[in-house]
C-alpha cells in the first residue's frame, strides 16, 4: 500500500492557491483578449502585486502560455473521463458507445471553450514552442483513451473494415513509429488499430476545429451541434462500427 501523502504547509497551500488564481486569470485574459493579449503583469496586478512579484510564480508569458495549455488540456480529458463514465461505457465496455460519448463531450466542450479550443488546436503561437515533458501527459489523454476503445473494438473483432483496409499500405516507417508508441502508452494491440485510432482523433479534432473557427461558413456554424453529432457518428465507424 502507498503511504499517505504529506499535507501540504502553510507556504505550499499559498503558493497553490496563488497559481491556481493566476491560471484563473489568465484564462480571463485569454477569453477577453486572445493569446496576443496575455500579460503577465496584468495578472500582477489582478492578484495586488507588485510586477516583480509575480514572476516567482510565473517567469514569462511562455510560461503562462504553458500552464493554461497543460490547464485546457486537462480539463478537457476530464470532461471526457466523465461523459464516458455517466454514460456507463468505462474501459471494457462497448466500445462504440465509449466512443459516441467521448466525441460528444469533445464537442461540447469546444463549443463551451473556443478560445481555450484555439489555445490547443488553432494556429501555434509564434515563437512558442510548448515543453512536452509538460504538457504531453494531459496533452495525450484523450488520444490514448481512443486508442483504448479501438484496442477494445479489435479484441472484440469490430475494427472498422475501411480503416482495416487503409492501414494496409503503412510504410514500414510508420509501423515502426506506430509500435513505439504501443509501448509507451502499454496497449497491446496491432499498429493498424493504433493508424485507426490516430485517423479517429485526429479526424475529431478537425471536424470541431472547422466549426468552432467558422470555417463552413456562418450559416453552418449556426447548426454547428447538428452538423457535429452526426459526424461523429461517421468517425466511429472507423475504431467500432455497427
Amino acid at each position: 500500500m502507498d503511504p499517505a501523502p504529506h499535507p501540504l504547509g502553510p507556504r505550499a497551500l499559498a503558493r497553490q492557491r496563488t497559481m491556481a488564481r493566476i491560471v484563473e486569470l489568465g484564462n480571463t485574459q485569454l477569453i477577453e483578449q486572445g493569446v496576443a493579449g496575455l500579460s503577465v503583469r496584468e495578472i500582477a496586478r489582478g492578484l495586488g502585486m507588485v510586477s516583480s512579484a509575480i514572476y516567482r510564480y510565473v517567469g514569462s508569458r511562455d510560461e503562462l502560455l504553458t500552464l493554461l495549455i497543460v490547464d485546457a488540456f486537462a480539463d478537457l480529458a476530464d470532461s471526457v473521463d466523465a461523459a464516458v463514465s455517466a454514460a456507463g461505457t468505462s474501459e471494457g465496455g462497448d466500445p462504440r458507445a465509449r466512443f459516441l460519448a467521448l466525441g460528444d463531450a469533445m464537442c461540447a466542450w469546444a463549443i463551451a471553450h473556443p478560445e481555450r479550443w484555439t489555445l490547443l488546436y488553432g494556429t501555434p503561437v509564434r515563437d512558442y514552442a510548448a515543453p512536452a515533458d509538460t504538457t504531453n501527459a494531459d496533452g495525450t489523454r484523450v488520444m490514448q483513451a481512443v486508442l483504448h476503445i479501438a484496442a477494445d473494438a479489435a479484441e472484440q473483432g469490430s475494427i472498422g473494415r475501411g480503416a482495416a483496409s487503409g492501414s494496409e499500405d503503412l510504410a514500414p516507417e510508420v509501423t515502426s513509429l506506430l509500435e513505439s508508441h504501443l509501448a509507451e502508452f502499454g496497449v497491446e494491440t496491432a499498429p493498424a488499430t493504433e493508424f485507426a485510432a490516430l485517423t479517429a482523433w485526429s479526424s475529431l479534432v478537425g471536424v470541431i476545429s472547422a466549426h468552432v473557427f467558422g470555417q463552413l461558413g456562418a450559416d453552418a456554424a449556426a447548426i454547428g451541434e447538428h452538423i457535429l453529432r452526426p459526424q461523429v457518428r461517421m468517425l466511429a465507424d472507423l475504431v467500432a462500427p455497427r
